[in-house]
């Protein structure tokens, strides 16, 4: 498996992980924390659901269509990208709170993270080489 799919996924196992204590740690509290309900939420989803998706998508996508990652380079940017995305955003509502100009930047570096799967993926869906003849 390709370096960069393997760490996705690593990483994805690890948030829903992180996750699933939260998630426990929150049915067992008499006061819900809204904080902890939003660091549950970000890491299930953009940490357990895409980052999986992530992973899986760039082993898989290549090597039914013949051919590797598009830009291997932008895959290893959008790794990390992805996670100092979630990442700050977990911090944050682990600070008891946010303001929203970080807020803003994570969302926006989370979009563009996104944005560089989506083309790396399109791209990849190129027809073969061996076909393009």
């Amino acid at each position: 498996m390709d370096p960069v799919a393997k760490n996705f996924v690593r990483m994805s196992v690890i948030y829903f992980l992180v996750a699933a204590i939260i998630g426990a740690y929150l049915m067992f509290c008499e006061r819900r924390s809204y904080h902890l309900h939003q660091m549950h939420v970000h890491l299930m989803m953009l940490g357990w659901m895409s980052m999986m998706i992530y992973g899986v998508g760039y082993h898989i996508i290549p090597r039914f269509n013949g051919n590797p990652v598009a830009f291997p380079k932008l895959a290893v940017v959008h790794f990390w990208l992805a996670n100092l995305a979630l990442v700050g955003f977990v911090g944050m509502w682990g600070h008891g709170g946010h303001t929203r100009v970080p807020e803003k930047a994570l969302a926006v570096l989370n979009v563009i993270a996104i944005l560089m799967f989506v083309i790396n993926i399109l791209f990849s869906l190129r027809k073969p080489k061996e076909a393009q003849t």
